[in-house]
């Protein structure tokens, strides 16, 4: 390994099974490893510390090879799945394979890394607040489409399928009340994040569900500024101009879509407040259209 040039930068394709591995120093393709814990780490031995690593965020498949490469002091850049297809395309990607896709994290490491947060190993609380949040993000989406296909076909129903479907969507809420009951008890294990918990929910619209998500959010990733955080959320306007021509502008929407329900939802409810009700009606009488769902 010693004849690659300084640093090393290696683009990780990662799935259930195997990780493909390859240099944004070289074309060709590394290696293919076994994605288990043993073969990882005997991969990385191999490796000079200042190698630095890419790979796709796969919902879990990723965590080993990322928390191994972060724990032995590599630099680890875990990189939205849109953003890495988007350039993929944009540098003229003519395939979809992993030896193809490896080359393209690599690269995009290579030229993009200055821009990127490093990656660090979440703490046991940050794991399960992480886990958690993605589990009721999920079955709260479910629960949403499971709803609009019963609405579909109560018309139809007799009353004995109306009430399998209430029997339904109230097991669902159970769960997810109880996922709550988790994050709760989560949070109290660390005494730091539960009064930065706390301290979110004197916000105006800002409850213990959207306070659990931005303590978590905030506790993972360094932001400059709060211009960082807008575009992180997706919050931004993205400007579309040419010329003379000034275009309508549009949320980005880029970044974790469950966190900017959350936030869409806190601004609905602090819209109804005596502190910001009159400040959107001022917006509306402006020509600012009304709050519509965000996803």
């Amino acid at each position: 390994m010693s004849d690659y040039p300084t640093p090393i930068i290696f683009g990780a394709d990662v799935s259930s099974t195997e990780i493909v591995v390859a240099s944004a120093n070289s074309k060709q393709v590394v290696m293919t490893i076994a994605n288990n814990r043993k073969a990882i780490k005997a991969w990385l031995s191999q490796l000079p510390k200042d190698a630095v690593i890419g790979m796709e965020a796969t919902g879990h498949y990723h965590c080993t090879l990322a928390d191994c490469a972060a724990l032995r002091g590599h630099r680890v850049y875990v990189i939205n799945p849109k953003h890495l297809s988007l350039y993929a395309k944009g540098v003229g990607q003519r395939g979809k394979t992993d030896p193809l896709d490896a080359s393209v994290i690599a690269r995009y490491v290579a030229r993009e890394g200055d821009r990127l947060h490093p990656y660090t190993v979440p703490t046991a609380t940050q794991r399960t607040l992480r886990n958690l949040l993605s589990q009721r993000a999920g079955i709260v989406k479910h629960c949403g489409a499971i709803r609009q296909c019963l609405r579909a076909t109560e018309s139809i129903g007799g009353a004995t399928l109306k009430r399998a479907h209430k029997k339904a969507l109230c097991g669902l809420q159970a769960l997810i009340a109880e996922i709550d009951v988790q994050l709760l008890a989560a949070i109290k294990q660390d005494a730091p994040l539960e009064q930065k918990c706390a301290m979110l929910q004197t916000i105006t619209g800002i409850g213990l569900l959207n306070g659990l998500a931005l303590t978590h959010r905030f506790n993972r990733t360094p932001f400059a500024n709060s211009d960082a955080v807008v575009a992180a959320y997706g919050l931004d306007p993205r400007p579309k101009d040419s010329g003379n021509k000034v275009g309508k502008r549009h949320l980005t929407k880029q970044g974790n879509a469950e966190d900017r329900r959350l936030i869409y939802l806190a601004a609905q409810s602090a819209a109804k407040t005596k502190t910001f009700k009159p400040l959107y009606f001022a917006l509306q009488a402006k020509g600012f259209p009304p709050l519509k769902p965000s996803s």
